[in-house]
């Protein structure tokens, strides 16, 4: 037993003291970091990329079709943003054949609001910022840099133009 124990700590040593042994030493989607390389095709037809998004802000929210709870979300920051680049990114590939729809069933669930946001699907995206929960919303600037994440609904104005004056 006590060799068991003895191997599974140096075993455990090699990893911590082991440069690159676990993926290498760059980390993915890390503030301050730069977004990872992405390309998506929303529901609107264009083709939103880490390349053709530089020199704009934007925020990337991951979210899926079955999350209703990140549909005030939408709806708040949408709204509040209004012509500022968001972009709602589905981290469920079951979501690429029927974003038109989710979408209309996000601008059916709240009346007199309009979520104008591109719908898409970026599961690779979403593994590459290790996104586990629904809502997350991510901030670039316009360098292509990750500014800020937030976790959890974010409907309040307040706290919407308080994550979107980090950019500053």
């Amino acid at each position: 037993m006590k060799v068991k124990a003895l191997l599974l700590a140096l075993l455990v040593t090699l990893l911590i003291f082991s440069p690159g042994c676990l993926g290498g030493d760059e980390e993915v989607g890390v503030e301050g970091e730069p977004v990872p390389v992405f390309s998506l095709t929303a529901d609107d037809g264009e083709k939103y990329s880490s390349d053709n998004l530089l020199g704009t802000a934007y925020i990337l929210h991951f979210s899926a079709s079955w999350c209703n709870n990140c549909r005030p979300t939408m709806h708040a920051v949408s709204n509040q943003l209004n012509d500022s680049t968001y972009i709602i990114v589905s981290t469920d590939n079951s979501d690429s054949a029927k974003l038109s729809d989710w979408h209309l069933q996000v601008n059916d669930s709240k009346e007199d609001s309009l979520v104008s946001a591109p719908f898409s699907v970026g599961v690779e995206l979403s593994q590459s910022f290790e996104i586990n929960n629904t809502p997350t919303l991510i901030l670039i600037d316009k360098n292509g840099m990750v500014v800020s994440k937030h976790f959890g609904p974010l409907e309040e104005q307040q706290e919407i133009d308080s994550f979107w004056a980090q950019l500053d």
